[in-house]
């Protein structure tokens, strides 16, 4: 049972014993704080440095927008030039001591990591992480608030998930990919050239709210190789948008909201058969 302050799981989503997620993404982009400046991120640390003692530097994410307007096949293409007076900083993760478990901190953005390092590394669940992005980025503001660096104004938020499908011994990629997929496969078999030897999808969709496009919903899947040369099908669904206000209400509810659609899109788009493989509760 969740302890009554944690986020309550939907009744209607379906649920995995043993889902092929293998990572997870919360976040946040806000507008840049330009008074953040490196000595702010030791400030930062000092309040997770309890729960999260481990830290890396890893170069920072350019701003990413959801936007709406005219296919891209017909606007004109736009020559940008930008005047550097600084270096960029660097975006800097807080870890856990197993590393499965991180925050990524930059001058404009603010995620929740959780990953699969070992085999017996169990998925959290959206509900236990979600009440880690809350806390944290409330600790966050807090310090830009302390220090004078804000105001922390919201504009894009992100929740990802990260799947890894095996392929069976005796089977290939286009047979897995089929079994998997069904519905996106359909009848590929061509006389004289038989069977694909693999294929891959992307599906987008637009999040509405009032009728107007708030955001999107991007689904990809597609043959990779895992670090130790494994080959999978590698399935991303992931909901990107602007929340409703800028603030930390409208953020969790983006958060929710999107994890809904994406719960749905990961029912409809598999196969019963996998679904059962990976332990359908409901």
């Amino acid at each position: 049972m969740l302890p009554s302050s944690m986020t309550s799981r939907p009744a209607d989503l379906v649920d995995f014993d043993s889902p092929p997620v293998t990572e997870v993404v919360l976040g946040v982009q806000f507008n840049s704080l330009e008074r953040f400046l490196s000595p702010h991120l030791g400030v930062v640390w000092t309040e997770f440095k309890q729960e999260f003692p481990i830290i890396e530097e890893h170069p920072s994410l350019p701003p990413a927008f959801e936007t709406f307007g005219p296919p891209a096949a017909f606007m004109i293409p736009a020559v940008n030039f930008q005047i550097m007076t600084r270096p960029d900083m660097l975006r800097v993760h807080f870890l856990n001591q197993q590393k499965t478990e991180l925050l990524q901190v930059q001058r404009d953005r603010f995620l929740h990591n959780w990953r699969k390092v070992g085999s017996g590394d169990d998925y959290p669940r959206f509900e236990r992480m979600i009440e880690t992005f809350k806390t944290g980025f409330q600790k966050f503001i807090s310090v830009i608030d302390r220090e004078k660096l804000g105001p922390v104004a919201p504009n894009q938020c992100e929740v990802s998930y990260f799947n890894q499908i095996l392929i069976p011994e005796g089977q290939t990629i286009w047979s897995q990919f089929n079994l998997t997929f069904p519905d996106r496969a359909g009848n590929a078999t061509i006389d004289g050239l038989g069977a694909p030897e693999d294929a891959r999808f992307a599906l987008r969709y637009s999040i509405l709210t009032n009728g107007s496009p708030v955001g999107r919903v991007t689904i990809v899947a597609e043959p990779a190789l895992r670090a130790d040369g494994t080959t999978i099908i590698q399935f991303t669904l992931a909901a990107r948008g602007r929340p409703a206000t800028p603030d930390v209400s409208g953020v969790l509810d983006f958060l929710k909201n999107g994890r809904v659609l994406l719960n749905r899109a990961f029912k409809q788009l598999t196969s019963a058969e996998m679904q059962k493989r990976w332990g359908k509760k409901r």
